[in-house]
């Protein structure tokens, strides 16, 4: 049983509140990230225009930018604030933090090896994605 049954409704909001609070939180500094890379692009075509120099900026940027879209905004947002609220809300704390502790983990094992084989095998990847791009 959980021990949730005994909870009062105003440490309930509280909890709501403090939930609601920080998915505010990632909302801005996604929206910060959005309005820097914009401010990003601009600068660079302001300094490189259309040259082989920003070719290669852009060629180089996509695959971390896939990588941070497909771990961290996409597919990991999706999956784990449902299951982190659903663990709240019916199961107890610690339970919540304790699968936040593990998702976490597990990201950070997988994209850490991600990383290490894209840098043993950049060479290859960038061949690839030259070979799509200037197809």
């Amino acid at each position: 049983m959980s021990d949730r049954t005994a909870v009062s409704p105003v440490s309930l909001q509280q909890e709501n509140h403090s939930l609601v609070k920080a998915a505010g939180v990632i909302g801005i500094a996604t929206f910060s990230s959005r309005i820097l890379g914009f401010i990003r692009d601009m600068v660079l075509a302001r300094l490189f225009g259309a040259t082989p120099a920003a070719d290669a900026f852009y060629v180089a940027f996509r695959i971390p930018s896939l990588l941070r879209e497909l771990f961290a905004e996409g597919s990991m947002s999706g999956a784990f604030i449902p299951v982190f609220t659903e663990y709240q809300s019916r199961r107890s704390k610690q339970e919540a933090w304790e699968l936040a502790s593990a998702a976490f983990t597990t990201l950070l094992t997988v994209v850490t090896l991600v990383t290490l084989v894209g840098i043993v095998t950049a060479r290859d990847i960038m061949q690839w994605v030259l070979g799509r791009y200037f197809d």
